[in-house]
């Protein structure tokens, strides 16, 4: 279900951390694609926008597109709502994110660097390059407890006890961790 949002707070709330809108895609972890649609067209889904507003650190409240006088009427009402709100963010306990490169990228916990320069990925990493994205992979030796460096498309990540396996729409990676950088994000609008 599709929430309407203030897309132009969303672009002020983007330019005011002087990013582009494939910086945004790669922070919180939304497509590209959706990220334009999100500032163009003002929905999106309760996933989208609970990413979108951590990456731009800022309460979902603030940039949700409400009536003012909406209130919830009764108290049965309101523990419904708390319930289902719970639930649906008690499913995104797995921490998922599609980066622009259009890699994805699941795993239980994600962190990000303070200059938001750096995204860490922890606990039961899996890693999908579907089969048109092109990748180069190569070992790495002595880069603290990583073992495989994998390039595409601007991105470098650094795998920790990599098992690969191909399928016919692409191929996954199982890993412990994963540290993703990017760095072709100049020319992005």
């Amino acid at each position: 279900m599709d929430m309407k949002l203030n897309s132009q707070l969303i672009v002020t709330l983007r330019k005011q951390k002087a990013w582009c809108q494939q910086q945004l895609s790669i922070v919180s972890g939304v497509s590209l694609r959706t990220i334009q649609r999100v500032e163009s067209e003002g929905n999106a889904s309760v996933e989208t926008i609970k990413s979108i507003a951590s990456a731009l650190e800022t309460d979902i409240d603030k940039i949700l597109n409400q009536p003012a006088n909406t209130r919830i009427k009764s108290p049965r009402t309101a523990v419904l709502f708390t319930c289902i709100v719970s639930l649906m963010f008690s499913v995104f306990l797995t921490s998922s994110t599609t980066a622009a490169t259009g890699i994805e990228i699941q795993a239980k916990r994600i962190f990000q660097s303070e200059d938001k320069s750096e995204t860490s990925f922890e606990g039961h990493v899996k890693v999908f390059i579907p089969e048109n994205t092109p990748f180069n992979i190569v070992p790495v030796e002595n880069k603290e407890d990583f073992h495989l460096k994998l390039t595409s498309n601007g991105s470098t990540m650094l795998i920790s006890n990599a098992q690969l396996s191909s399928s016919d729409n692409g191929m996954m990676i199982f890993a412990d961790k994963l540290k993703s950088t990017y760095n072709a994000l100049k020319g992005a609008t």
